[in-house]
């Protein structure tokens, strides 16, 4: 007996200072728990649930504060359970019902462009924002943008019964190694097709259009250019073109993934 508690205590003694296994003799981790995973298969699909192997019952969601519910555990491909950092970091966020926002409208005047000629298309920066990451994001961009169409030659409504494209689109003109900064590398298109005359009552007032798109993005720093595209042909009558004249909106949020 004299023996047995002395070998508990010495056994218990080491385990303060060395890695402790549960089901294996070689932990790999300060606790390592090492378990059979099985799983069952959600009928009528692909997709497979696996049972846990391990039950933490103070870690649910009574317990944890409202700042702790925001801090998703997760695991690692070598099964190392982490905290993660917060989810959101806000980089930049206009909204016109937050009344903190330095900016309520990214257009604070409305800019008219004339269209000089049939066979025209129109692309032009609307605006620019930088912005840096700290580490690789999933990134949420989005704008909304108003719009108004006329005869670039007297301002007065088209009515020439023509369908034309027009839209807005982002890229970047300032990236990271790997990240495109190509004139054409658009993405978070939103393109659509304008008709001007409906049963020949011209058709005027605000247009708005959403450009919405979510990337990976590695770190570092970033210049996003939200661009206008407006298409006209021969055959058509050259726009005039109002944008910012209603309210529009900005938001870029980022996403920490590591």
């Amino acid at each position: 007996m004299k023996n047995l508690l002395l070998s508990t205590l010495v056994l218990g003694a080491n385990s303060l200072c060395a890695q402790v296994g549960i089901s294996t003799t070689s932990p790999q981790k300060a606790l390592h728990v090492s378990g059979t995973t099985s799983s069952a298969n959600i009928s009528g699909t692909s997709i497979d649930v696996v049972n846990p192997t391990i039950r933490i019952d103070g870690l649910n969601n009574a317990n944890q504060s409202i700042q702790d519910k925001l801090r998703p555990v997760s695991v690692t491909d070598q099964g190392d359970v982490v905290l993660s950092h917060l989810p959101a970091k806000s980089l930049l966020f206009i909204d016109p019902i937050n009344s903190s926002n330095p900016e309520q409208d990214y257009i604070p005047s409305a800019v008219t462009i004339n269209q000089t000629s049939p066979a025209t298309s129109t692309n032009l920066t609307i605006r620019s924002f930088n912005f840096s990451l700290t580490s690789p994001s999933i990134v949420k961009f989005n704008t909304v943008t108003s719009f108004q169409f006329l005869k670039a030659s007297d301002g007065t409504p088209i009515t020439d019964g023509s369908n034309r494209t027009w839209g807005t689109r982002f890229r970047f003109s300032q990236a990271p190694s790997g990240i495109s900064t190509a004139q054409n590398s658009f993405f978070g298109e939103s393109i659509r097709a304008y008709s001007n005359i409906v049963d020949t009552t011209a058709a005027s007032g605000l247009f708005y259009t959403v450009s919405d798109d979510t990337l990976y993005l590695p770190k570092g720093n970033y210049t996003l250019d939200i661009n206008l595209f407006a298409g006209t042909e021969s055959t058509q009558t050259p726009l005039r073109l109002v944008y910012g004249g209603g309210t529009d909106t900005v938001s870029i949020i980022a996403y920490p993934v590591q």
